[in-house]
């Protein structure tokens, strides 16, 4: 991908700052277009809790809060807008990726459902179970499954992609018939946007890898560390380093900018097909898209 100007690129570093500080861009409930900061959410949701509420900030409630403050934070910034803008930046890698799903189909942690209409005109796709464990999330997810006619082949599952906890959620809703820990259960399985918050990325990979059939196809579009050393930019990965200590992995419920997801998957078992990209190498969110086929 070509690099844009100059002043293209300057300004494509602020982007982090805008979403954390500034501000992005979403709807308010009666529709007017507002502008909602990610530590202003946190610092609301925290004041109501503890200050208005008077309870004790526990660990748990602590954590409940910022749960609370970015489902309403990631809400707002990724309602649809009308009429919708053209697709751009990361926006654009993600259809052509998606329109491959086919199968039994296990979309990791799609939160309030930005991408779920890439599904919609897919008739090669026979279900699609979307993990989701930020509850807070799961009535805008529906609204958008509704919206894009997929009520009855994608179902909401309130769980994480840690491997136990998802078949379980998956044996009592019944709807996978054959749930395998040697071959596989799913046939695509989708991450976007979601492998820079999981706890152990080298685990997940692994656990992913481990839900492919022989043959299926890991798909993602996730923003990585910046390659600085490569074909990347000094300026983009300094950028990045000065975000996370503003408080962007706290603020946004624990997403990472120093990713080095592309290993991470490589590793994670052995791969029939590997076709990644990585994509806007000159900003502070660079991403890598593309798909891994596992071997048959």
């Amino acid at each position: 991908m070509a690099w844009p100007p100059l002043k293209d690129r300057l300004l494509s570093l602020l982007d982090p700052g805008y979403l954390l500080y500034g501000g992005a861009r979403g709807r308010s409930e009666n529709g007017e277009l507002v502008h909602y900061p990610s530590g202003s959410a946190f610092f609301i949701h925290a004041f109501r809790a503890f200050i208005l509420s008077g309870n004790l900030p526990t660990s748990l409630r602590f954590k409940q809060v910022r749960d609370d403050a970015f489902s309403d934070f990631w809400t707002k910034v990724t309602a649809p807008i009308d009429p919708p803008p053209p697709p751009a930046g990361s926006a654009t890698l993600v259809p052509p990726i998606l329109s491959r799903a086919h199968g039994v189909v296990l979309d990791i942690g799609p939160g309030s459902g930005s991408h779920v209409s890439c599904f919609s005109d897919n008739a090669n796709i026979t279900a699609i179970y979307g993990a989701e464990p930020t509850l807070g999330l799961h009535a805008p997810l529906q609204q958008r499954i509704d919206e894009a006619k997929l009520t009855d082949k994608y179902h909401v599952l309130g769980c994480t992609a840690d491997k136990k906890e998802l078949l379980s959620a998956l044996e009592k809703q019944g709807g996978v018939k054959q749930l395998s820990s040697d071959r596989g259960t799913f046939d695509t399985i989708v991450c976007v946007r979601v492998l820079c918050s999981v706890p152990n990325l080298d685990e997940a990979a692994r656990e992913l890898y481990s839900l492919l059939r022989p043959g299926g196809e890991l798909m993602v579009v996730e923003h990585i560390r910046n390659p600085w050393t490569k074909n990347g930019s000094v300026l983009g990965r300094s950028m990045q380093i000065l975000y996370t200590v503003l408080g962007w992995t706290f603020f946004l419920a624990g997403c990472e900018m120093g990713r080095d997801t592309a290993s991470s998957l490589r590793k994670a078992g052995r791969w029939e097909a590997v076709e990644l990209k990585t994509n806007f190498e000159w900003s502070a969110l660079p991403y890598l898209s593309g798909t891994l086929t596992k071997v048959k």
